[in-house]
């Protein structure tokens, strides 16, 4: 098998129907499995419970640009109960989809720096992953 090499430049993420790579300079989706552990006369015995999905984002801020990831997020923050469906895929076919629970993002920055911002959004239900 040849090695394949898979950038984040490769990688387009939607939230909600719109295309924020262009804003996004990180996306990392990961899971925290929650596994219970049994002390037994035998010895300990494992039990996983269930899977905690985040999406972690590193972003650039984008007040006020047209198409605003940070002014939607912002909106969708007032509705916090209520997911948002996400997409990420790679140029080699793989696409995750998923809904994740909006965040209110963070204003302000730091001088002469960019303004950036990180979240860490809670994803509602396991990924879907389709290879095509």
């Amino acid at each position: 098998m040849s090695t394949t090499i898979v950038t984040g430049r490769q990688i387009t993420l939607t939230i909600a129907s719109t295309t924020y790579d262009a804003q996004t300079t990180s996306a990392v989706l990961s899971n925290a499995p929650v596994i219970t552990t049994y002390q037994t006369l035998d010895g300990k015995a494992y039990k996983h419970i269930d899977d905690q999905w985040t999406l972690t984002l590193g972003l650039l801020a984008d007040w006020g640009a047209p198409s605003s990831l940070f002014e939607a997020m912002w909106t969708a923050f007032q509705a916090p109960n209520t997911p948002l469906a996400c997409v990420m895929v790679s140029a080699t076919g793989a696409s995750f989809a998923f809904n994740v629970f909006p965040v209110a993002p963070n204003a302000g920055g730091t001088a002469p720096d960019a303004q950036t911002d990180t979240w860490t959004m809670l994803v509602s239900d396991t990924p879907v992953l389709t290879i095509s």
